[in-house]
């Protein structure tokens, strides 16, 4: 699956983000996901440096088979002893392979010796290993955790940017309507009625005063 590692990669928001993270299909980084967006962002500022500029360290685990592992293993106080204790059991070992009334329980407890000092080369040896590995171990453990601070910082600005959508749809202004509003033709012959009254009293006012 298609992945994505970088380090201290500058953001629009001013700050600077890490990761390494998958972009394949159905992830929320890759093509169609939640913060695909975010994503090509950060490979378009990846894009104005030289190639490698925002690359994070290599992080290759030490293996216990490595030559400089097994020089330290070999140097070990507790591995001379437990190999010098291992030559003199393997030596009893050979020598009752030559007698016929050796015990299988003599055999068994002979064997359990061996295994024990083996461990105790193997257990070193795997701590050598570890103590090696903890640095990166460690690095990596600080990289999930980046992983976990780039979706927060993803979300923050998915937030962001729906407010901002949000107010400019709110300051654009409202159309007005454009539809006539309808004049009542209807007429009320009262109010005629009332005026042809008031007219023709005032007439007959006149008319006395003549």
């Amino acid at each position: 699956m298609a992945r994505l590692s970088f380090q201290n990669v500058p953001t629009k928001s001013g700050g600077v983000v890490s990761g390494n993270i998958s972009t394949g299909v159905g992830s929320p980084f890759g093509k169609g996901g939640k913060y695909e967006a975010q994503v090509r962002s950060i490979k378009e500022q990846i894009a104005l440096k030289p190639e490698g500029f925002y690359d994070p360290p290599p992080m290759t685990l030490w293996k216990e088979e490595n030559i400089l592992i097994e020089s330290e293993v070999e140097d070990h106080p507790a591995v001379k002893k437990a190999k010098e204790t291992l030559g003199n059991l393997i030596g009893v070992q050979k020598s009752y392979n030559h007698q016929r009334f050796t015990s299988r329980m003599e055999k068994a407890f002979l064997q359990s010796e061996i295994d024990e000092q083996n461990k105790i080369i193997d257990d070193i040896r795997a701590k050598i290993t570890a103590e090696k590995n903890a640095p990166m171990i460690k690095a990596q453990q600080e990289q999930e955790a980046r992983e976990a601070e780039l979706i927060r910082i993803f979300e923050i600005e998915l937030a962001v940017q729906r407010i901002l959508d949000k107010q400019v749809t709110n300051q654009r202004p409202t159309l007005l309507s454009m539809t006539p509003i309808p004049i009542s033709t209807d007429r009320s012959w009262s109010n005629y009625a009332i005026l042809g009254i008031a007219v023709v009293g005032f007439l007959l006012f006149l008319r006395r005063r003549a």
